[in-house]
């Protein structure tokens, strides 16, 4: 996902995008496809009251030492809510994705990404999100869009963002070839207009949710 900023463009770039999301990869049988898309919008206000706070006030308790949140969906009638979901943070495995990414724009002649830890709370939000639901998307059911979310975690005054998805990659070097072998990722990767990163990498028992976030100020 790529947003530019845009106010006269906002909307009909955005529904462009959304009925375009095309992104689909196989990597191995047991890997879901990484996502990536490309859109145009405005710095937003962050918003209030939505299932990006939810997740944000998860993120945080992660980050406290807490290692498992009960789902934010609603039990059915009649049954049962669902257990707490063991959850944790891959520091590591995001430090190693910020290398792995400024390798390869190093080869293609784009400047080194700096680590920002704005990008890095709306990456590890999502990743979050994600892995709650079970689901790989750019949008979550009540989620605020790209560019709401990464403003939402403090990343304001942007011109331009990006964003790359994945689930179920064991390692960095594994998400990292899947994302190169896909155009829509790659471009995102190697845009040299970009300038910061952000890598979120949730950890749910033995499957990975993946989620960078790339800026420009």
């Amino acid at each position: 996902m790529l947003l530019r900023r845009s106010r006269s463009l906002a909307l009909a770039a955005t529904l462009a995008v959304l009925t375009a999301l095309p992104v689909t990869l196989s990597a191995t049988s047991a890997s879901a496809a990484p996502a990536g898309t490309t859109l145009t919008a405005s710095d937003t206000p962050p918003p209030t009251g939505t299932l990006t706070d939810l997740l944000a006030g998860l993120l945080a308790a992660l980050l406290g030492g807490q290692q498992s949140a009960p789902s934010p969906q609603p039990a059915a009638p009649g049954t049962a809510a669902q257990a707490p979901t063991p959850m944790s943070i891959n520091v590591a495995f995001e430090d190693r994705v910020v290398r792995l990414v400024n390798k390869r724009r190093a080869r293609a002649g784009c400047r080194t990404l700096r680590p920002n830890a704005r990008l890095r709370t709306s990456a590890r939000t999502h990743s979050v999100g994600m892995a709650q639901y079970r689901t790989m998307v750019h949008f979550l059911p009540g989620e605020a869009g790209l560019g709401e979310r990464i403003t939402y975690a403090g990343y304001r005054g942007w011109r331009r963002l990006a964003e790359n998805i994945a689930s179920g990659f064991a390692s960095p070097r594994d998400v990292m070839q899947a994302w190169m072998a896909s155009p829509s990722h790659r471009k995102n990767i190697l845009d040299c207009r970009l300038r910061q990163i952000g890598v979120g990498v949730i950890a749910q028992g033995d499957h990975l949710w993946w989620t960078q976030d790339f800026g420009r100020r």
